[in-house]
């Protein structure tokens, strides 16, 4: 019904991208002290601002952030298992409760807690499977318990019965850091339910450890073994697809298992592209995937690269410095858009901070933003940057503004007023049921 030819949507998500000043780089971040030239290009030839992906000081995660940014509530966002598991080919039907598992070496301590001693790097741990697979069923008060192994060290756990996502984790994400216990969360929709889930998971990751223990011969006086830390816990829901909630064709361009969970929890269409060693020809492959993306009918690309997180969480500014620059070696031309369709609205930004100098895993540091589209005014910023884009015309951005902010540029967001669809998402929808004079029309 709208004939108008509507630009598509390329956004370059540099994940982790955000950071702090750090004395070994004169007191600048890793972004600002890296030579980027092309991303420099980028902010001059369009508008910038600062991106607060879920608002000023929360630090998300890559799904969580991902969700928000697409168009979609974060009080919505299942959890990150369901994503995991979707991602592994394991279907997670509305209100099933899943959890994420991963096998660790641990150290016994006199107090019976258990200290991480260190995390497999993927297929590190000889004979996972049949570890996973000693341990595969358990129940307990009704609460039944599936392990489904996935890859290498890791599996999703199918929580049946009475099960309740609102548990606590147990993983700290540190090495060297003692395991946690499984308690019901304060609040709790349930409790009751929460606090069953709990005692069930407790006496099956006691019934785990001790089963591994005895698999792997430890020998006496050995109080190190495998053990299972659980994590995401989630339960499966229903929500709009990507293409009901803004009206595109949309295609996710990853390295990430999580983000091709997202993608097809969505409807999303997802291409896997492996991280390569070469830093600047990977970013040039997958800006050649995002081309051929729009050349086969999508209409939003959202091209990830995980370089810059993984540069942030080995905990080295100077890394995370030579990484950016090596990514911005493989943005060339995309200033002017080239290769991509004419009017294609280009947007690079990151979906959180991973500070390379701290021990946190994520923080609330913003993200650099920037624009180029034909319906966007320019500003005087010439350099992307933390410090630079803060000055750009587009202020701070919520991770909830993302997306209508993008259809506004497009032409095809949805004004408050307006009850056009069934369901309301953040678009002006075009492909509405119309109304006709006879009763054994579409509309009767």
């Amino acid at each position: 019904m709208d004939d108008r030819v509507l630009p598509p949507v390329l956004v370059v998500m540099l994940d982790g991208l955000g950071d702090r000043p750090w004395a070994e780089l004169g007191g600048l971040t890793p972004l600002a002290a890296a030579h980027t030239p092309n991303l420099d290009a980028i902010a001059a030839a369009g508008t910038t601002g600062i991106l607060h992906p879920l608002g000023r000081g929360r630090a998300p995660g890559t799904e969580l952030a991902h969700f928000v940014l697409l168009g979609y509530d974060e009080l919505a966002f299942p959890g990150r298992a369901v994503l995991e598991a979707t991602s592994a080919g394991i279907p997670i039907s509305p209100g099933q409760v899943c959890a994420h598992a991963i096998l660790v070496t641990v150290r016994r301590n006199p107090d019976d807690t258990l200290t991480i001693v260190e995390r497999y790097p993927e297929g590190g741990l000889e004979h996972a499977a049949e570890l996973f697979a000693a341990i595969e069923t358990f129940e307990h008060e009704g609460v039944s318990v599936t392990l489904r192994h996935t890859c290498g060290e890791q599996a999703i756990v199918l929580l049946g019965g009475e099960a309740s996502e609102e548990i606590t984790d147990t993983d700290p994400h540190n090495d060297g850091w003692l395991a946690g216990s499984v308690h019901p969360l304060r609040g709790a929709r349930d409790p009751r339910r929460a606090a069953l889930t709990a005692r069930a998971l407790t006496a099956f990751l006691r019934h785990a450890y001790t089963a591994m223990r005895g698999m792997t011969g430890t020998a006496p006086g050995d109080e190190t073994s495998p053990f299972l830390l659980i994590k995401w816990t989630a339960r499966g829901a229903a929500f709009p697809t990507f293409a009901e909630q803004t009206g595109m064709r949309g295609c996710v361009i990853s390295a990430s298992g999580v983000l091709e969970g997202l993608s097809l929890a969505l409807g999303m269409a997802h291409r896997m592209v492996p991280l390569g060693s070469d830093i600047a020809a990977d970013t040039r492959a997958r800006l050649a995937e995002a081309a051929d993306a729009f050349a086969t009918g999508a209409h939003f690309v959202l091209a990830h690269t995980k370089a810059p997180d993984e540069a942030g969480h080995a905990k080295n500014p100077s890394l995370k410095r030579d990484v950016i620059a090596a990514i911005d070696a493989g943005l060339e031309g995309l200033a002017t858009r080239r290769g991509f369709p004419a009017g294609t609205i280009v947007v690079v930004t990151g979906d959180h901070g991973t500070p390379s100098g701290t021990s946190l895993i994520h923080s609330g540091d913003p993200v650099p933003l920037a624009v180029i589209s034909d319906a966007a005014q320019r500003d005087s910023v010439a350099a992307f940057d933390e410090l630079a884009c803060a000055a750009g015309s587009l202020g701070h951005v919520r991770g909830t503004d993302f997306m209508p902010m993008l259809l506004n540029w497009r032409g095809t967001v949805r004004y408050s007023g307006g009850l056009l669809a069934t369901h309301t998402g953040v678009h002006w929808p075009d492909d509405y049921e119309p109304f006709t004079v006879e009763s054994n029309g579409p509309g009767s």
